[in-house]
């Protein structure tokens, strides 16, 4: 590439640089590209409904969107803080009215209602309700109720019928309405019809059959007392001077719906904000709004304490701001620390102080940056962290088939047979007396069992019968998810259902079982765990030593990064979730890298899955590897339901899983099968699950969107080529096109 490059000999050194660089960003580029591409889907949504596209609030919904999502995953963002001028519209208020603290709320509310409505026309609306004085709030409320009716049947019909109707008004009410009844029914006026009529309404002489008889069924249509109250109703129109049809009489409408004391209430609120002009007049009524919620808050936070709002913010305000750091946070939240420094800790405890649980809880990290603040939540990286466990586990299953040329798309039925098991051995009587350290290992070796017995069924009947293992796995998802679905509802006999649960699930695994988590480990653990994988890697370079002591380095880093990874990982903790099935995941991730790149058994896999013929001509069973790649593969799935049970949910209930098996799939793909490149398909793949709810509140879009990022990511993956032609990276090397020749062979071919 750099040899065809026109221009400066500078760039030659640079793209050399890119041919060798760019090829491992490929899925990092496909990640970009995905988001960009979903941003494009957005706007083009927007033509598709409005006829137009609003660029610039597009792309900052988008924005709000993937800050939602980072948040929500990762609990990085960027936050204001606030500062005297973000209450000036709240201080103009107050300085002209006697606003308490209780009141801020609910005017808060109201001005949020009114911008909805609108300014103006709340405004105009006070202006037609004083108009109409002589009117109480019942009348005026009836009367717009009644407008949409008498432009529907239209004035000129119901004058023409007003004779009529204050005929039929002297009638009894039943002879009335036989007569009504008895002219609706006819196709045409009789003569002996006609002459019912005018024996009783004698105004009916004046009109002929047509008229007679439509008016007639106009009255029936909508009933005697409808229109006689709509005659009413314009008959008040007429006395105020209000046309039907007109501007008024739609403004009376809205009047109406809003309920006339409610828009009487509004158009006295905004007519005192339309007056304010000192110390400054107020023109945002949301802004106006939010800031009185913040006000609120600080009442609420004990930051400031006067009777009136006015006299808190003369006095109080500026004081509280010099020794008290307040974090703004969408939807009116705040972040207060009473002893702020450039980098500070707020704990959980300080917004729940009569919590006893939430003692010493970090909830937020927060660094200062002028203005603003680098905020991070412990809680949502470690929600992240847990939700991207079972994907990598899962993940390694199917990489691991892949690497043998097989399809496992297994992997979801492979979970619930582990997870089951697992979930059985948990809970189960028989099992009670164990002690944790072999209560555990127990739990998670079952469910290894459970899900290799599974992947081996079909890798024997590939191996055996030449059965297609796409089908046959897809087959045995149903068949395990129907399993277990029937072994937790089954009520005769009772199976694995817990009796005493509202819903249908196992009961709880017992506290032994439990995988320990890593707010409750000793750091004297993490400790022991550094200086023994500093003692193994010494130990393993132990040859290397005596000719280069540069050589311990590698393994004293390795074991200070674990020391340090162990203490943030308990830190981070924050609400006691991440359990060492972390660790179970690591392990899981090193054991599939060095069973495939280090082992003799491993060679002969990616042999078979390279090339079958050959692995056949030198002399490796074929059959025998499928089998053991399908049951490997089983085995990691297993293990993934295991961990899920064992650490996080502590029963299992049909349904379970939801689709971890199938996105396992797409993890596998986006890591291009490297089973070192899991960890980070993986976290991306939990990133986007964990905060997709709050980019969907943050940003007023539907969470879907994240499905549609995903798809995008492994079309991309997939579909690669895109990806180098867009981002100018050389096409695949010979070794590359080595590692991904399944891709190329297709689903076991």
């Amino acid at each position: 590439m750099a040899e065809k490059l026109r221009g400066p000999a500078w760039l030659a050194p640079l793209a050399h640089r890119w041919m060798k660089l760019s090829p491992a960003l490929v899925p990092l580029f496909a990640v970009l590209t995905a988001l960009i591409v979903s941003m494009l889907f957005m706007m083009l949504t927007e033509f598709l409904t409005t006829g137009r596209i609003d660029v610039a609030a597009k792309l900052t919904q988008t924005g709000t969107a993937y800050n939602g999502l980072i948040e929500g995953s990762v609990g990085v963002t960027i936050s204001d803080t606030l500062s005297a001028s973000d209450l000036e519209l709240a201080r103009s208020y107050a300085a002209n009215t006697e606003l308490t603290s209780r009141q801020l709320n609910p005017l808060a509310r109201s001005l949020t209602e009114i911008e909805g409505v609108g300014l103006e026309n709340v405004l105009r609306y006070g202006e037609l309700l004083n108009r109409l004085a002589a009117l109480n709030d019942e009348q005026i409320d009836a009367l717009g109720q009644r407008l949409p009716d008498i432009r529907l049947i239209g004035i000129d019909q119901l004058e023409a019928a007003r004779p009529l109707i204050e005929g039929l008004g002297t009638l009894e009410r039943d002879a009335a309405n036989a007569l009504i009844e008895q002219a609706a029914a006819s196709t045409a006026m009789t003569p002996d019809l006609r002459g019912q009529i005018e024996a009783s309404v004698s105004v009916a002489t004046a009109l002929n059959d047509a008229d007679l008889l439509g008016q007639m069924q106009l009255i029936q249509a909508n009933g005697l007392v409808k229109m006689q109250r709509l005659l009413e109703q314009m008959d008040v129109l007429a006395q105020q001077g209000i046309e039907a049809g007109s501007s008024e009489a739609d403004d009376l409408i809205a009047i109406a719906g809003l309920e006339s004391a409610k828009a009487r209430e509004w158009a006295g609120l905004a007519a005192q904000i339309n007056g304010i002009t000192s110390p400054a007049p107020i023109n945002d009524l949301h802004a106006l709004g939010e800031q009185l919620r913040i006000v609120k808050d600080l009442y609420d936070a004990d930051l400031v304490s006067a009777e009136t709002v006015n006299e808190a913010m003369t006095t109080e305000v500026e004081s509280m701001l010099a020794n008290t750091y307040v974090i703004l946070r969408p939807n009116n939240q705040i972040y207060v620390d009473r002893n702020p420094g450039t980098l500070g800790i707020i704990y959980a405890e300080d917004k729940t102080p009569d919590d006893p649980r939430d003692d010493n809880r970090v909830d937020l990290v927060y660094l200062r940056l002028g203005s603003q603040a680098l905020l991070f939540f412990p809680a949502n990286l470690e929600n992240m962290i847990l939700r991207s466990i079972p994907f990598i586990i899962a993940g390694l299953a199917v990489a691991l088939g892949f690497k043998a040329g097989l399809f496992n798309i297994g992997a979801e039925g492979q979970l619930y047979a582990g997870g089951i098991l697992a979930a059985w051995v948990g809970f189960s009587p028989i099992f009670a007396g164990l002690p944790s350290w072999i209560h555990v290992p127990l739990c998670i070796l079952v469910g290894m069992l459970g899900g290799g017995f599974w992947g081996a069924i079909p890798g024997v009947l590939k191996a055996r019968f030449g059965s297609h293992e796409v089908i046959n796995t897809i087959m045995l998802n149903f068949i395990a998810i129907q399993l277990v679905d029937w072994l937790i509802k089954s009520t005769n006999p009772v199976i694995l259902l817990d009796t005493n649960s509202s819903v249908p699930r196992t009961p709880f695994i017992l506290d032994q079982a439990r995988l320990p988590t890593f707010n409750t480990i000793s750091p004297i653990w993490f400790v022991l765990a550094g200086l023994f994988v500093a003692g193994v890697g010494l130990w393993l370079r132990r040859d290397k030593l005596s000719a280069a002591p540069t050589a311990a380095i590698r393994p004293l880093v390795y074991g200070v990064l674990t020391v340090v990874l162990g203490l943030a990982l308990a830190w981070v903790s924050t609400t006691g979730q991440i359990h060492i099935g972390f660790v179970i995941m690591l392990l899981a991730v090193w054991f599939t890298g060095w069973f495939l790149d280090r082992t003799t058994p491993g060679f002969e896999l990616r042999t078979v899955g390279a090339n079958p013929d050959a692995a056949r001509y030198a002399g490796m069973s074929v059959r025998w590897n499928i089998m053991l790649a399908m049951a490997l593969s089983g085995m990691l799935a297993g293990l993934a339901g295991a961990v899920e049970i064992a650490g996080v949910h502590f029963n299992m209930t049909p349904g379970f899983f939801g689709g971890v098996g199938f996105d396992a799939i797409a993890v596998a793909l986006l890591a291009r099968t490297n089973p070192r490149n899991m960890i980070a398909a993986g976290l991306l793949w939990g990133a986007l699950l964990s905060g997709a709810g709050l980019m969907q509140s943050r940003a007023e879009i539907s969470i879907d969107l994240v499905k549609i990022i995903q798809a995008l990511i492994i079309m991309f993956i997939a579909a690669d080529a895109i990806i180098r032609f867009l981002w100018r990276v050389p096409e695949p090397s010979t070794e590359e096109k080595e590692r991904t020749l399944f891709a190329a062979k297709g689903w076991g071919g």
